[in-house]
C-alpha cells in the first residue's frame, strides 16, 4: 500500500517545478502570445489625392507579421459617424520583406452612387487596414495608437462665401474723413517726403503668395517725426488671382504699381490711429477704396486692413479712428522670390530680417514678437523656416499641425490678436487654443455659413487644395467631410 503523505509530496514537487533534494531552476512561463502587428505605408496620413472620388482607385499597402491573415481595409460610410466602418476590400500580406510580409491592393472607396457621401467631391475621405481580430494597423510606427488615415481630394472656393468681412465695410465718405483725422499727404511722393523715404530704408521684393497673390516691393524706415515711429509703402504689382510668374516679372521690372498702400505707427500703441492706413493708386494719387482681391467684398479704407492687421481693432466712425491696428511680421513662408541673384531669399535674408526688426519696434503682440524672434532669432542666426512656438512643440503631431495649417493659412493674422490681459487664445500660440475649441474652429474651415476661415480669398484658396484639412481633422478626431458647398 502506498504511502499518502508521500504521494503527496511528489506531486507537490512536480507542480512547483523540483523534486525534493533536486537543484533543477524552476520552469520559465511561457511568454504572452501577442497579437501580429503591421504598418500601413500607403496612402500617407494627409495625402491630396486629385480627380474624382468616384473615379478613383487607391492603393493601399503595407507590412504585416504573418501571411496566413486576412487583412481588410475599411473606410467611413458616413463621414459624420466616426464608427461607420465598412470593409471595401481584403488582401494577405505574402510578400516577404524582412522580418515581415508586404501586402498591396487597389480599392474604390465609392463604388457607385449610393457611395457617394463616404468620399464626396472636394471632402476627406478617412480609412484603415484591420486583420482578422479586428485590430487596426497603425500607419507610424512611433505611434501605433494613430491607425486613421485621412486623406483630402482638392475643392473650389465654397459657393457664397464673402471675403475680408470680418470688419465691416465703410463709405467712401468715412475714408475721406478718415484721411482728413490722419492728415493723409495727398500723394505717395508728399508721404515719401514727409517719412523721411528713401534715407536709411530698408526694401525687399517679393511675391505676396500666402494672401494677396501679388508682387509687392517693400520700403520700410525707422521715423523722427514721429519720434519712435515706423512708417512703410509697398508697391503692388499684378492682378489678384492671376498668373504667379507674370506678377514677379512686373515687381522686378518695377513700373506703373497696381496700387501702393502705406502705413505709419505713431507710439503710443494705445493711441487712436497709432497705426494709419493710406492707400495711393497707380498715379500716384490718394484713393478712397482698394479692391484686395477678384471679389471685392469690402474694399474700403481703412475697414479692408483692419481684417488683418489687428485682430481686435476696430473703427470709430464717430471719431474717424482706427484702435487697436498693428503691423504684421514679414513671414518668407508666405512669399515666392524671383530668380535674379540679388532678389532670391537667401539674398534678401538680412533685409527680411531688419524689417521684422522694424516691426518689432511697432509695438507688437506678444505672438508677433515670438514669431519674430523665431523666424529670424536675435542672435543672428539664420532664418529659420521650421519654428515651432513653444506651445506647439509638445508632440509631433502638433507640430506638424502647426506646419501644415496653422502656420501657411492662420498665423500672419491671428498673431495680430491680443485682449488687454495678452494671452488672446485666438492668437492660436498653444495648441490647446485650437483643439479646445474644435467644433467652432471645424465649422468656419468647412464652408458652414456665408463667411468662413480663412478670411483671405487666396488663402482660402490655397487652403482647399492643400493637405490641412486632412490633417486638422484626424488631429482633433472630428467627424466630417469637410467639403465645402461649390458651384456644379
Amino acid at each position: 500500500m502506498r504511502n499518502p503523505s508521500r504521494v503527496w509530496l511528489v506531486a507537490s514537487a512536480l507542480l512547483s517545478g523540483c523534486l525534493i533534494g533536486d537543484e533543477t531552476a524552476p520552469i520559465e512561463p511561457e511568454p504572452p502570445i501577442t497579437d501580429p502587428t503591421g504598418l500601413v505605408r500607403e496612402p500617407v496620413q494627409g495625402t491630396v489625392i486629385t480627380g474624382d472620388p468616384s473615379t478613383l482607385a487607391l492603393r493601399v499597402a503595407g507590412l504585416y507579421d504573418v501571411s496566413d491573415r486576412e487583412l481588410s481595409v475599411q473606410v467611413l460610410s458616413n463621414p459624420n459617424d466616426l464608427s461607420s466602418w465598412v470593409t471595401i476590400g481584403t488582401t494577405l500580406a505574402t510578400a516577404p520583406e524582412e522580418d515581415k510580409f508586404a501586402f498591396s491592393i487597389e480599392v474604390r472607396a465609392v463604388a457607385s452612387e449610393a457611395d457617394v457621401a463616404r468620399w464626396p467631391l472636394g471632402g476627406v475621405l478617412r480609412l484603415r487596414v484591420i486583420d482578422d481580430a479586428g485590430l487596426p494597423l497603425p500607419y507610424d510606427a512611433t505611434t501605433p495608437e494613430l491607425s486613421t488615415i485621412v486623406v483630402a481630394n482638392p475643392a473650389s472656393l465654397p459657393t457664397g462665401w464673402t471675403y475680408l468681412l470680418e470688419k465691416n465695410p465703410g463709405s467712401i465718405a468715412e475714408t475721406l474723413e478718415y484721411y482728413a483725422a490722419i492728415n493723409a499727404p495727398a500723394t505717395l511722393d508728399a508721404f515719401m517726403t514727409q517719412f523721411g523715404f528713401p534715407a536709411d530704408e530698408t526694401s525687399a521684393v517679393y511675391y505676396n503668395a500666402g494672401d494677396l497673390g501679388i508682387g509687392r516691393e517693400m520700403h520700410c524706415r525707422a521715423t523722427l517725426v514721429p519720434a519712435g515711429g515706423v512708417a512703410c509703402y509697398v508697391r503692388n504689382y499684378g492682378v489678384f488671382g492671376g498668373d504667379r510668374g507674370e506678377a514677379i516679372d512686373l515687381t522686378v521690372a518695377a513700373g506703373i504699381p497696381l496700387a501702393t498702400v502705406a502705413m505709419v505707427y505713431t507710439p503710443p500703441i494705445d493711441a487712436p490711429n497709432s497705426v494709419s492706413f493710406l492707400v495711393y493708386g497707380g498715379n500716384g494719387a490718394l484713393v478712397n477704396e482698394a479692391q484686395l482681391d477678384t471679389f471685392g467684398n469690402n474694399v474700403s479704407i481703412p475697414q479692408n486692413c483692419l481684417n488683418c492687421h489687428g485682430g481686435r481693432s476696430r473703427y470709430d466712425d464717430a471719431t474717424n479712428t482706427v484702435l487697436g491696428a498693428r503691423f504684421l511680421p514679414f513671414d518668407p513662408s508666405g512669399f515666392g522670390f524671383a530668380a535674379r541673384p540679388d532678389l532670391t531669399l537667401v539674398a534678401q535674408e538680412a533685409k527680411l530680417r531688419q524689417l521684422n526688426r522694424l516691426v518689432a519696434a511697432a509695438a507688437p503682440t506678444v505672438a508677433v514678437n515670438e514669431l519674430i524672434e523665431g523666424m529670424f532669432p536675435l542672435d543672428g542666426s539664420p532664418y529659420n523656416p521650421a519654428f515651432v512656438p513653444v506651445g506647439w512643440s509638445a508632440t509631433p503631431r502638433d507640430a506638424r499641425v502647426y506646419h501644415e495649417v496653422i502656420a501657411p493659412y492662420c498665423r500672419n493674422c491671428h498673431v495680430s490678436f491680443e485682449n488687454a490681459a495678452a494671452n488672446d487664445p485666438l492668437t492660436l500660440a498653444t495648441a490647446a487654443s485650437v483643439s479646445t475649441r474644435a467644433s467652432s474652429v471645424l465649422g468656419r474651415l468647412c464652408g458652414i455659413g456665408p463667411r468662413g476661415m480663412p478670411a483671405a480669398e487666396q488663402t482660402t484658396l490655397h487652403f482647399f487644395s492643400s493637405s490641412a484639412r486632412a490633417v486638422l481633422l484626424q488631429w482633433l478626431d472630428q467627424p466630417g467631410a469637410c467639403a465645402p458647398v461649390v458651384a456644379p
